[in-house]
């Protein structure tokens, strides 16, 4: 039986990667996943919904986010939508979000506090603390995010950043290490360092891909990647020292090959760790 608890993340309404997972947990490759909730038609998003409860694959929900539409700290930034189409669709999201929680007994919800336009921060900051008024839920566990992607400025880049928007609202985290790495690479910081600064946040989940060597954007490439940079002693060090909270792989391929590949690169990563530390 492996010590750590890894998990694979999977649209709700990806039917084929949901398969493969099911194979995967049954195999005892993973123990967990992660349900990307996207907002879907009433009918179409409960079909989805009780055909993952039905898997019985323990999991945790991630809320949908700006690339779905939600947009939490600045909801009408990058988005021609009328303002009250927007607050209907995001409500709307939401309710669903927590539902498919609810249906899952999932014991977290995974938050983004989305983008904002250049200069607009402060505002950003606000917006994103009335959100949480609105949406309150001792599930909710906020994702640290790439300072930028695409060109605009993302709200949550470091372990103090996140517990600034996070004040008393939410008490759980994400600490997600390509984006930490973006950030530390735009930032021109020290990667080990800012992971240092999350043992003082309670990190409730892991996430875990790779990026290119300085790159400052987030690609979600394999661990094995031949052009891979993310530091994976730091991280692995990390994810042995803390082996009970839940690491989630994220790739934009969920195909049968990623995943069913990535898991076994994933436990090879694992062993040759425990390799090191037992012989320095």
């Amino acid at each position: 039986m492996v010590d750590y608890n890894l998990g694979c993340t999977v649209r709700l309404d990806d039917e084929e990667t949901l398969a493969l997972l099911a194979g995967l947990y049954e195999d005892g490759a993973i123990r967990h996943i992660q349900v990307q909730a996207v907002p879907l038609p009433r009918r179409l998003f409960r079909e989805r919904l009780d055909r993952v409860a039905a898997s019985g694959i323990p999991s945790i929900v991630h809320a949908p986010h700006h690339s779905h539409g939600v947009n939490p700290c600045a909801p009408a930034a990058y988005d021609d939508r009328p303002p009250g189409e927007i607050e209907e669709y995001i409500e709307e999201a939401m309710r669903q979000t927590l539902e498919a929680a609810d249906a899952l007994g999932a014991e977290t919800i995974v938050l983004h506090a989305g983008r904002y336009e250049p200069g607009g921060r402060s505002d950003a900051e606000d917006t994103f603390a009335d959100f949480l008024d609105r949406h309150a839920d001792p599930r909710l566990t906020l994702e640290n995010l790439p300072a930028v992607y695409a060109g605009y400025p993302l709200l949550g880049n470091t372990a103090k950043e996140l517990a600034a928007l996070a004040g008393t609202r939410i008490t759980r985290f994400c600490l997600d290490f390509p984006h930490l790495a973006c950030t530390a690479n735009y930032r021109h910081l020290s990667f080990v360092d800012e992971l240092e600064r999350f043992e003082d946040l309670n990190v409730a989940l892991h996430h875990l891909s790779n990026i290119r060597r300085g790159s400052i954007t987030d690609e979600h490439l394999a661990l094995d990647h031949p052009d891979g940079g993310l530091d994976l002693a730091a991280v692995f060090a990390r994810l042995r020292r803390h082996s009970a909270v839940l690491t989630t792989l994220e790739y934009k391929e969920d195909s049968a090959n990623v995943y069913t590949r990535q898991v076994r690169v994933f436990a090879g990563l694992w062993e040759d760790r425990a390799g090191s530390e037992a012989h320095p």
